[in-house]
């Protein structure tokens, strides 16, 4: 059999991707000499890869001369090399179907796995809503609820959340032409438990040893409060149209947000308790048809079903004003200390 072998990690996105992404970037000399290759240096060429397979470059601010030819580059790099190769975009995951296919078609001939890491669908609502705020959304989570939940709508929001979070039918596009026992499902740890879990569940669908590459969590992208979010939804309406991808990535997203926001911490937002009825029953639909599909499963399957808190936390869209002015203030004193420090 040829020894080269492709792990496709295609997400879902908010499965701790950017964490294993982290890790395997921080290894990534050390993986190559054990066998493993991590093809890329840095998060741009992988994601500009995502882009040609996605065909929604302009939606990112890219242009198509920056993204064109960047998949097929990639998979060249899995071809020439003689063992194994893993290639990670969260954004893969909402690829329709045609484009998948067209993707999985330049790795034909090698030893393909597909690798979709899961969370219950729950942890999955929240976590989705607040990363739409990050890339310069501005919908409350009632909006966002009302959007995604009624299928007639079928609103953008809807369209887009479950593309890339209907863990079923995900595995179905990019799993469609591949053995069973070559789609591996990864189900994520609950927060509560050691972060070096998943680390060590995607190591054995690998097959290296976690122990000899240790990560350092630097990857992560921390979740914000209720007040963070709530700000930040603030700061996009007022910005309105006047700063766009990629600028707001780079300003709003990776500098206000992950620099200066996480220094303000607020309470986490909760589901809805109302909301776990119908998610209950997906999980359970999920874990049903992965079994039937004969797919490998790394974790406990159980997991991706919900469960419902004992008690209510803080709803998404309730927010103290108070806080929120506070942390405002605190906030535009860091900027204010860096605008003078970039005059000095």
């Amino acid at each position: 059999m040829d020894r080269r072998r492709v792990y496709l990690h295609v997400g879902l996105p908010k499965t701790g991707t950017t964490f294993l992404q982290g890790a395997m970037a921080e290894h990534r000399k050390a993986l190559k000499d054990a066998g493993v290759l991590y093809p890329e240096h840095g998060k741009e060429p992988m994601f500009r890869a995502a882009l040609d397979v996605r065909g929604n470059h302009k939606a990112w601010g890219r242009s198509r001369k920056e993204v064109e030819g960047t998949w097929d580059a990639l998979c060249r790099k899995a071809r020439s090399f003689d063992g194994t190769t893993l290639i990670s975009h969260e954004l893969l995951a909402a690829a329709p179907a045609r484009r998948a296919d067209a993707a999985l078609s330049m790795l034909r001939g090698l030893d393909v796995h597909l690798v979709v890491t899961a969370r219950d669908p729950a942890r999955q609502v929240t976590a989705e809503w607040q990363e739409g705020i990050k890339h310069g959304r501005k919908t409350s989570f009632a909006d966002f609820r009302e959007r995604i939940l009624d299928r007639d709508l079928d609103h953008k929001h809807g369209r887009r959340f479950w593309a890339a979070q209907d863990l079923v039918d995900v595995l179905e596009r990019w799993g469609a032409e591949l053995p069973p026992a070559n789609v591996h499902v990864v189900c994520c740890p609950p927060p509560e438990a050691d972060p070096g879990l998943l680390w060590r569940r995607f190591a054995d669908v690998v097959g290296f040893d976690p122990a000899a590459f240790p990560p350092t969590g630097g990857g992560s992208n921390s979740s914000l409060g209720t007040v963070q979010i709530d700000l930040l939804r603030r700061v996009n309406a007022a910005l309105g149209d006047r700063l766009v991808q990629p600028a707001y990535g780079r300003t709003v997203k990776q500098y206000f947000t992950k620099r200066l926001l996480v220094r303000h911490p607020s309470p986490r937002p909760a589901l809805p308790v109302d909301m776990y009825d119908d998610l209950v029953d997906l999980g359970t639909q999920w874990v049903k048809a992965i079994d039937r599909a004969g797919y490998t499963v790394h974790g406990d399957p159980d997991a991706l079903v919900p469960q419902p808190p004992e008690t209510a936390g803080p709803d998404p869209d309730d927010v103290d004003p108070h806080a929120e002015v506070e942390t405002a203030a605190a906030v535009i004193a860091d900027l204010l200390l860096e605008v003078h420090r970039l005059r000095g």
